[in-house]
């Protein structure tokens, strides 16, 4: 057996009576350590007398003066409080709540960036449609009215004959 040991059994003697086994390791350690015995004995007598005592009476007010305790310190717990809260919040962020601040900057900024490409990409892509739309529908009336005239400029002969008439000028 070792110290640790005769200590658990002081300990358990506190609480309860110790078994039959407990008590035969203990006279096997109080024979072997005689000095040992007398602070075995001290802490029997020394319980012993705690036992005897009265238990202390409950005063009957004992519940209100416990309230009393405790809202008096509430009384004076509250200004340094509420004064040490905005003094918290006036005096510089600590660093981990800089980290904070800044991801949850980062986080709204890239949710912003991504949802105004998704908008300018709608934007886009309505415009492409209204444009392919435009065109889709055929040529405009106008045009084909004046398809003749349009038809003799792009002939080539009267470019060469238009060229000639400028190079006489000259």
């Amino acid at each position: 057996m070792n110290d640790t040991l005769f200590e658990a059994l002081l300990a358990l003697r506190q609480k309860r009576a110790l078994t039959a086994d407990e008590q035969s390791r203990l006279d096997g350690w109080l024979a072997a350590h005689p000095g040992d015995r007398t602070r075995w004995l001290e802490e029997i007598a020394l319980r012993a007398a705690l036992n005897r005592l009265p238990e202390p009476p409950v005063p009957s007010n004992f519940l209100a003066r416990v309230w009393q305790g405790i809202e008096a310190e509430e009384m004076r717990g509250a200004p340094a409080s509420t004064a040490a809260g905005w003094r918290a919040w006036l005096r510089w962020p600590s660093l981990a709540t800089q980290f904070a601040c800044a991801l949850l900057l980062l986080a709204t900024v890239a949710v912003v960036i991504v949802q105004g490409r998704r908008v300018s990409s709608h934007t886009q892509v309505a415009q492409s449609i209204e444009h392919i739309a435009a065109l889709a529908s055929g040529p405009n009336v106008e045009l084909l009215k004046d398809f003749e005239a349009i038809s003799r400029l792009n002939q080539s002969a009267a470019d060469v004959e238009l060229l000639a008439a400028f190079e006489r000028e000259r």
